[in-house]
């Protein structure tokens, strides 16, 4: 087996590297001006998709990228009154934005917020121990959207809110005619 030989950094390259380095971990201390700061903030979101909603104009900070969902019977079923969220999704998403004394054992707050901007209060926690979820309120949400199980797809972001630190999650839906559940493709790291 052949071994990895260790690149030679130029002196030149080297000055480029550290200069960076320096330049990274001054920012830690750097003022931003309001005007500088929302630049900043507008630059970044637009890397990242973030809802267009004009009642949630301002209230955006950090943000996940959109995943997708169809949802199940179970979603839809008023005796179960959750929304499961695949693990794969919440580590993706969620899990890089909750704060250290979050627990999702216990439950989080959050504010969901639909395609017009209707909030609606509910909990996102892992229910029995294996299933993330949101819950309280859930039902409310899927019975005024008048949801469909199999056809009713949601497209979820997870973000901030920039005013008060609230976890809160945006969802849109879109219909297909499809009754079929779709199996997603697990795919190996």
């Amino acid at each position: 087996m052949e071994q990895k030989k260790a690149r030679k950094i130029d002196h030149e390259e080297y000055k480029e590297i550290y200069g960076a380095a320096l330049c990274i971990s001054s920012f830690k201390h750097l003022i931003l001006s309001p005007e500088s700061a929302r630049n900043l903030q507008a630059s970044l979101q637009a890397t990242i998709d973030i809802p267009r909603v004009p009642s949630l104009n301002g209230l955006i900070g950090r943000c996940s990228q959109p995943f997708e969902k169809q949802l199940t019977e179970t979603d839809v079923n008023s005796k179960q009154c959750r929304l499961s969220i695949n693990k794969v999704d919440v580590e993706n998403a969620v899990m890089p934005l909750l704060k250290e004394e979050e627990d999702v054992e216990k439950g989080i707050r959050v504010k969901v917020y639909d395609a017009n901007g209707k909030e609606y209060p509910m909990t996102f926690k892992l229910w029995a121990h294996k299933l993330h979820v949101l819950k309280e309120g859930w039902i409310e949400f899927c019975t005024d959207h008048a949801f469909l199980a199999h056809q009713d797809f949601l497209k979820l972001w997870v973000f901030r809110n920039l005013h008060t630190q609230d976890l809160c999650f945006f969802i849109t839906s879109r219909r297909l005619q499809e009754f079929q559940p779709i199996k997603k493709r697990r795919l190996n790291a």
